[in-house]
């Protein structure tokens, strides 16, 4: 779709009321004028916050868009130190604050250790950006157990631990965003990805979850979301669908998938953006504990925040059944007859 196009955001602009899910939002694999860093420049002037994964593509491009944003930035790896220049450059691009951190988000201590070096810094935490990742590709029945078990401490242990430590500061300032760096995988079933999948779906449901909770409670400025950044050709992906990982695979899907690595030409800073303007709260209204495409424009979503209320199933991990029956909303069942069992 093109980006020139009528969106759901100008269509009401034109019409002057409010657009239904009918409008399709517009798609982008690039910044766009809506989320320009211009436009944020200072929005998040001094606020924290705390980037896991900041050593990569998709990484680094957070620390940025949250530099232009004015964030005083904890910037989080594990194995690979951060270079210096990214310091630089987030500095140059108006950062409050750079800081590098080692934390091994799989760990428990390490994550609590990590967040009181934060609070013990700045007294506080506002954003919380969980974006590293770690993704096995392989047949399940060959597949190192260990490995799997890696895939779900980095993916969903370590954002979960992350949120359990930062949740309590929210709540107590009653404000503060969560930010959890999720993929298209945790919606749909892909053969060979299986710990990856898993890890990413349990990481949208507790996005959804955890906002629930804070909604019943009334915290309004507590808003967390749930993300797939679009298709980036990060060290993680490259790395995944290497030649040396696809020989893992079967001969005939390995040539099937030969070819994957060409879909990923998204630009890591259109998911940065999103982030920062999700962070600003523009879009909670409608968005929060919701699981989001960046490459759908934020404008034209914001624009049917009432299609999305009405309609509690959009932007969420849902299932469909023949019939139409609800799998949200409890259905009462007919008054069959009783059964002695086993009845032979």
């Amino acid at each position: 779709m093109s980006n020139t196009t009528t969106g759901a955001g100008e269509e009401a602009q034109q019409t002057g009321k409010a657009t239904s899910n009918q409008y399709p939002p517009r798609l982008h694999n690039d910044v766009y004028p809506f989320i320009y860093p211009s436009k944020f420049r200072g929005s998040l002037q001094d606020k924290v916050a705390v980037v896991t994964g900041a050593a990569g593509t998709i990484g680094k491009a957070l620390a940025e868009c949250f530099a232009v944003a004015g964030a005083k930035l904890v910037l989080v790896y594990n194995r690979t130190v951060p270079p210096k220049s990214l310091e630089e450059q987030c500095v140059k691009l108006g950062a409050a604050s750079v800081a590098f951190v080692q934390c091994d988000v799989s760990k428990l201590e390490a994550c609590e250790g990590l967040m009181q070096q934060v609070l013990g810094k700045f007294g506080t935490i506002d954003i919380l950006v969980n974006n590293a990742g770690s993704n096995d590709l392989g047949p399940l029945h060959e597949q190192d157990p260990r490995k799997f078990i890696h895939d779900l401490a980095v993916n969903l242990h370590g954002p979960y631990y992350l949120m359990r430590f930062a949740l309590p500061v929210f709540r107590a300032q009653r404000s503060g965003c969560v930010l959890n760096i999720a993929s298209r995988a945790g919606t749909v079933d892909i053969p060979y990805s299986t710990s990856y999948c898993a890890s990413k779906a349990a990481l949208i449901n507790l996005t959804g979850c955890t906002q629930k909770e804070l909604d019943v409670e009334g915290f309004d400025d507590v808003h967390l979301y749930a993300l797939h950044p679009g298709g980036i050709k990060s060290e993680m992906t490259l790395k995944k669908y290497s030649e040396e990982s696809l020989q893992n695979l079967p001969p005939h899907v390995r040539a099937g998938m030969a070819n994957w690595l060409d879909m990923y030409e998204d630009s890591p800073y259109l998911n940065g953006m999103v982030c920062v303007a999700l962070a600003t709260g523009r879009a909670k209204e409608g968005l929060r504990g919701k699981y989001f495409d960046v490459g759908q424009d934020l404008e034209d979503v914001i624009a049917q925040t009432s299609a999305l209320k009405a309609d509690p199933e959009l932007y969420s991990l849902h299932t469909t059944f023949l019939g139409g029956l609800s799998n949200g909303v409890p259905t009462e069942r007919p008054r069959d007859k009783p059964f002695a069992f086993p009845g032979f």
